[in-house]
């Protein structure tokens, strides 16, 4: 849709689009002339949402965007709940049935009268207390809890003041930017009632809220202490069962302790390996010396004694190391020692006897070599009953490590037991403090404050009846708008040519404007010149040079405009002198004016006679022109192999008819089968549609409009 033709559309409707909302506004002014005054009171709460207080995170919730919407979205639902509401109606009742007699300062006359009508008098002296209005509220909320058809309950359903869905209907309930600022405003068509409204919805939503945090805050604590004393007997638990396990396994210091192992482990690792060495050593020299050794009886025997007097000093000094250990063994120990001095000098004695008795293979005293053997024997055997002891001392120590070694693990999971159970007691500990923090903070001071009170409206709001005007002008005009816009739309008519090109497939010929709605500026004359004009000269392009011409002329319906176009035609050849005859029904030849020749519908319905009248008649007609109806499409046949004999075929149809289904099947068969120059004439068309057509349409026009017409051009 181009701009163009939106201008002719809303010019085309320009008095539904200007008239029927200035009767819609006209309408609107005279309705509203009686509305009631309005007033309007407002409060201001400082909520301080975002410093509120937790108990678990340290004192200060994390405020971010949705958080904090989040709270004002809770405390706007607080605002407007039931019970909040309900308790602000209760009061506001409570101080009307209180009032010793009506006072406009608090409601009017009328008002006052209208709430009588519902609250029958014995009841009213039942539930009124004058001048108590705390008595009397306590009687309206006892009667309502305990009669379900209180006339109490009628007004909290229904009466203008009193409704708790009218009441929330007028509150409004909106954050101050993104302040922490809660504004609240209620409007009424009564000052006074406008006023304690509110001041009792803020004083409801006040109480009702703080109520609600000490509630919040009670089971808060509750549940710390509740959740301290588990914790608590779960601590205990713990630190006896660690108790315990280190009680049976005798540890002090499990780390230390098992370092304790470790290290004498590793020492006596190199305590043993070092006595090995020495072993192998000792008994390698002690195996030369024996070899320097004569071999004969009596020195085997002075060995022997000597052997034997060895172990003896030997047994005694393992009993000496035995008994050192032990306490109060002194005197054991002394005696131990004599014995050994006894015995060494016994072994000396018999070692000079073996010296004496035998000298050395390379030369050297026997009791040199004796002293030696002697000292390494003796060395020997104590480094070996060292390696017993200390395969001993070994064998104990792998045993202490393999007891002490999985308690480690135990133990660890013990003392993990304990911190787990310690951190949460400390944890709900903290919480419950905090918790009790939060208790002072509510009974020092309440987060919500007014800061604003409620003020008593003394000025009505200003009207908004020329704001209905308005909108009501504006609101039609638009839908009249979008009604003739979407007329266009869905408008499934033929309307123009390109249209009708695009829904026949067929070129355009011309058109004819409506004269049913035909304005008294146009020249007829000229547009009628025009159109036929237009149309004849288009079809002559069809035309041959010399010869007959015939045109055949049809429709899909009846009533389309075929003896109106062919009367026209006629017309337009008269004036150039061209001979014409006219071919179609009686009915038909009666409307043109010019010679014509009737064809019997026997004839057109009879292809072998109409091939007869073809050859026989038309063709031997000395007329130039041949102007051929063919009759409704839908009730005779077409002859299509006497139409392709014709110079032109023409299809007249009305161009305010919506192209159909059935139109565009026929219109395709007709269009394979025809191999004459097919044209299509559009009859009844607007003026604005013909222009695109047949060019301006020549009427009587202002400078102004002209210039405006050519500027669209």
């Amino acid at each position: 849709m181009t701009i163009k033709q939106i201008i002719r559309l809303l010019w085309k409707n320009k008095f539904w689009i200007f008239l029927t909302p200035l009767f819609v506004a006209v309408g609107v002014f005279f309705l509203t002339q009686n509305l009631p005054r309005e007033y309007e009171s407002s409060t201001l709460i400082f909520t301080n949402p975002t410093s509120d207080r937790g108990a678990t995170d340290g004192g200060v919730v994390r405020m971010d965007f949705y958080t904090s919407n989040n709270l004002f979205d809770n405390l706007t639902l607080i605002v407007k709940s039931r019970t909040t509401i309900q308790e602000a109606s209760l009061k506001l009742l409570a101080k009307h049935m209180a009032l010793p007699a009506q006072d406009d300062e608090i409601l009017c006359a009328e008002a006052y009268l209208d709430l009588k009508t519902h609250i029958p008098s014995p009841l009213w002296e039942e539930l009124a207390v004058v001048n108590d209005e705390e008595k009397t509220l306590n009687n309206i909320i006892d009667n309502l809890l305990n009669d379900e058809n209180s006339p109490i309950e009628y007004l909290l359903r229904e009466h203008e003041y009193y409704s708790i869905n009218k009441i929330l209907g007028r509150l409004s309930v909106s954050r101050k930017f993104s302040s922490d600022m809660m504004e609240v405003k209620y409007s009424s068509n009564d000052a006074g009632i406008c006023y304690y409204t509110l001041k009792y919805i803020a004083e409801s939503f006040m109480n009702g809220y703080s109520k609600m945090k000490e509630l919040e805050n009670i089971n808060t604590i509750a549940y710390f202490q509740n959740q301290l004393s588990i914790a608590q007997a779960k601590l205990r638990d713990a630190e006896e069962n660690l108790k315990g396990f280190m009680a049976d396994n005798r540890i002090l210091n499990y780390y230390e302790q098992g370092k304790y192992l470790d290290i004498a482990k590793l020492e006596h690792d190199q305590d043993e390996e070092r006595s090995r060495r020495l072993l192998s050593g000792t008994g390698y020299n002690l195996e030369q010396i024996e070899e320097m050794f004569e071999n004969f009886d009596q020195r085997q025997v002075i060995i022997e004694n000597i052997s034997l007097l060895q172990d003896e000093i030997v047994t005694r000094n393992l009993k000496i190391q035995g008994l050192s250990v032990l306490e109060n063994q002194e005197p054991q120990i002394r005696n131990l020692e004599n014995e050994i001095e006894s015995l060494e000098k016994e072994i000396k004695v018999l070692s000079d006897d073996l010296f004496k008795n035998s000298n050395s293979i390379q030369g050297v005293q026997r009791e040199t070599i004796l002293d030696q053997w002697l000292s390494l024997k003796i060395s020997y055997e104590e480094q070996k009953q060292a390696l017993e002891v200390m395969k001993t001392r070994k064998s104990y120590l792998l045993d202490k490590i393999d007891e002490f070694a999985p308690l480690g693990a135990e133990l660890k999971k013990l003392e993990r037991e304990v911190s787990v159970n310690e951190d949460q007691y400390l944890s709900i500990l903290h919480g419950l403090n905090m918790a009790y923090l939060q208790k002072y903070d509510l009974e020092m001071a309440s987060t919500q404050k007014l800061i604003d009170e409620p003020y008593y409206p003394k000025t009505a709001l200003a009207s908004k009846r020329m704001l209905m005007v308005i909108g009501g002008m504006l609101g039609t005009g638009g839908l009249v708008l979008t009604v003739v816009l979407l007329s266009f739309f869905l408008d499934s008519s033929i309307k123009s040519g390109k249209n009708a090109t695009k829904l026949t497939t067929l070129p355009v010929a011309g058109g004819w404007l409506n004269e049913d709605a035909i304005s008294k500026s146009i020249y007829l004359d000229e547009l009628h010149n025009n159109q036929i004009k237009l149309f004849y000269n288009n079809l002559s392009m069809h035309f041959p040079e010399n010869g007959q011409k015939i045109i055949l002329i049809y429709s899909h319906q009846k009533g389309e405009g075929k003896t109106f176009l062919i009367d026209h035609l006629v017309k337009e050849l008269t004036r150039q002198n061209r001979s014409t005859i006219f071919c179609g029904n009686e009915a038909d030849a009666k409307k043109v004016v010019c010679e014509s020749l009737v064809i019997d519908e026997q004839t057109i319905s009879n292809p072998k006679k109409e091939s007869y009248f073809w050859e026989e008649t038309l063709t031997k007609l000395p007329h130039e022109f041949v102007l051929w109806e063919l009759p409704n499409i839908k009730e005779k046949p077409f002859n299509y192999s006497l139409i392709n004999k014709s110079n032109v075929l023409v299809l007249v149809t009305d161009a305010g008819r919506s192209w159909t289904s059935s139109d565009a099947f026929i219109n395709n068969g007709i269009t394979e089968m025809v191999k004459t120059s097919h044209l299509v004439w559009l009859n009844k068309m607007q003026a604005d549609e013909l222009e695109d057509i047949n060019g301006e349409i020549p009427k009587k026009r202002s400078s102004i409009r002209t210039k405006f017409k050519q500027l669209l051009s």
